[in-house]
């Protein structure tokens, strides 16, 4: 009987050793996935930014095209943190007696430098006529 007794001192520790390892790898792993989903939100809510301020500045550029000043080539500013470039391209055309001018329009909407983690860009394209 004493033998027995020996063999078996100590067994609790082991399990509860073995019992923190789980609950700590189990915590990292939780740890690790809302970190994960934590970058994911705040991706899509900065693509969706960038989608918008793309949409906007090809809307703006077809208020210029068609009311404004005219159609620019290249027209580059700031929206926020975004840098958002427009580039429009007229091709008149004629159909029977109507003459008429397209617009091709051209948006693209970026933040950060290719390769970092935050980078998004977003293009945004349309035609638009005065006809």
């Amino acid at each position: 009987m004493m033998l027995l007794k020996k063999i078996q001192k100590g067994f609790a520790a082991l399990v509860a050793v073995i019992v923190l390892v789980l609950f700590a790898l189990l915590g990292v792993y939780l740890a690790t996935q809302m970190t994960t989903a934590s970058i994911n939100t705040s991706a899509s809510y900065l693509e969706m930014q960038a989608w918008l301020d793309a949409r906007s500045a090809v809307e703006w550029g077809a208020y210029q095209a068609l009311y404004g000043s005219g159609c620019a080539a290249s027209t580059t500013f700031s929206i926020g943190d975004f840098n958002v470039t427009v580039n429009c391209a007229a091709t008149p055309v004629t159909e029977g007696p109507n003459n008429y001018t397209v617009y091709n329009l051209k948006a693209v909407a970026s933040r950060g430098t290719p390769g970092d983690v935050a980078y998004v860009t977003r293009r945004v394209m349309t035609y638009v006529t005065n006809g």
